[in-house]
């Protein structure tokens, strides 16, 4: 999948050359900025495109995604046999999940810092179940 995204992104970074070099050379500097900006808003869309098909694939794998809310306490089955036990949900990606070790209890900024230290991204590739603890 990461080759197919970045075949079609430089695919159409030499389409966009090739096209600005050829028929649109009598425009001068026109000629570049139209480029740069056909390329721009042409690779927003190859990624809007992949990341929406990543969101469907891993909603369909894991479809306890769809109702996880920031700060439920969840446990999470990777696909090496560890166990990620009792973390704390804080957000998602289309291919990454980021959990707190801990829980933060308390709003001094040393404990918000130390539980900061403890949050990681974990790919969801890697992930084999997730459940929510009660």
């Amino acid at each position: 999948m990461n080759f197919l995204y970045w075949f079609l992104k430089i695919t159409f970074l030499l389409v966009v050359l090739y096209v600005g070099d050829t028929y649109l050379k009598n425009l001068g500097w026109w000629s570049v900025i139209i480029s740069i900006i056909t390329f721009i808003l042409g690779t927003r869309l190859i990624d809007k495109k992949f990341d929406h098909y990543n969101k469907q694939y891993f909603l369909n794998r894991l479809p306890i995604l769809a109702d996880l809310e920031v700060g439920q306490i969840i446990t999470l089955e990777l696909f090496d046999g560890k166990e990620l036990v009792n973390r704390v949900y804080t957000g998602s990606r289309s291919t990454e999940i980021l959990i707190g070790a801990e829980p933060v209890l308390a709003n001094g900024s040393e404990k918000l810092l130390q539980g900061m230290k403890k949050t990681r991204w974990v790919k969801l590739n890697k992930v084999k179940e997730i459940r929510i603890v009660t």
